[in-house]
């Protein structure tokens, strides 16, 4: 299964679409939230010295399991 993001041009598309999601061939899924949006309800933000050192963190992770 894989998903993709479209842009609908035509309303005519939007029917076509409905029509395919009744026959169980796709789903549908609306209001998708960009990722902006997200980003917006992160309740702690990290500086990017701690990001910095979380990746690093998980990186010398991976190492030592290879």
């Amino acid at each position: 299964m894989k998903t993709i993001e479209i842009e609908i041009t035509d309303d005519k598309a939007m029917k076509l679409l409905l029509d395919m999601e009744e026959m169980h061939l796709i789903k549908v899924i609306r209001n998708r939230q960009p990722l902006s949006e997200l980003r917006k309800q992160i309740k702690s933000p990290m500086t990017n010295q701690e990001i910095d050192s979380q990746l690093n963190t998980l990186r010398n992770e991976w190492r030592r399991d290879i």
